[in-house]
């Protein structure tokens, strides 16, 4: 069962038809197609379930689509008589961090063995040395990190950020807010969202339900820059 992370929420919508009932796998189905047709690169879909309340509480399953930094959780569910759709966009939680920083820990052991095979200057026999020596190789590490989250790889960069002191200096170093990424995250959220809103137009219309207003359509956005 999935955790819910209501504190990464980033954006979130919601919208309830009276009196309209549907098939949440053929609406999550649907949904799916729209996003194929889109061909959003690095975009991942899956079920999730969430419980409803607690650890005895039934599951909830939602549609998600994963994208390089945020996941969009979506949900339809009879509610009464009708029938409700939701979304939650959240921050991506880092996973394997454990492994990611002890990968890191050895592959600064090595890099400055081999710094200072290569070197072997007096500098490098002393404590002072022995801090500079590992300073270095710790920088080759965070920067081929980087490069491999500009390459597609971005778990590593995500498990360091999460780290203490070390996560602070590779954000100052590597992790830039750009335009460029800042318009990618919102056409991610974009894109999904309005393949979403047509899987609702195709039930409401062929149901002879009311069509959203703009307004309606509108996700509540909150905290949206921060990575």
């Amino acid at each position: 069962m999935a955790e819910s992370p209501l504190e990464d929420v980033v954006s979130h919508w919601h919208k309830l038809f009276g009196n309209f009932q549907t098939s949440t796998q053929d609406f999550y189905a649907s949904v799916e197609r729209g996003l194929e047709s889109r061909k959003i690169p690095g975009l991942k879909t899956s079920r999730v379930k969430f419980s409803e309340g607690g650890v005895l509480s039934p599951d909830r399953e939602y549609l998600r689509v994963t994208g390089d930094r945020h996941t969009f959780d979506m949900c339809a569910a009879p509610f009464g008589t009708g029938y409700f759709f939701s979304s939650w966009v959240t921050k991506k939680k880092p996973e394997l961090v454990a492994l990611y920083v002890f990968l890191m820990i050895v592959a600064t052991i090595v890099v400055s063995w081999l710094v200072q095979a290569v070197i072997h200057a007096p500098l490098f026999f002393g404590l002072g040395g022995v801090v500079i020596l590992y300073a270095v190789a710790a920088f080759i590490v965070l920067w081929v990190v980087a490069l491999m989250s500009h390459g597609g790889a971005r778990d590593p960069e995500a498990a360091i950020l999460t780290v203490p002191l070390i996560g602070w200096v590779y954000a100052r170093l590597f992790v830039r807010e750009t335009y460029y990424r800042i318009d990618t995250m919102l056409m991610f959220q974009s894109a999904v969202h309005s393949a979403m809103m047509e899987a609702i137009d195709a039930e409401t219309n062929q149901q002879g339900a009311r069509s959203l207003t703009e307004d309606e359509r509108k996700p509540i956005f909150r905290e949206l820059f921060k990575a």
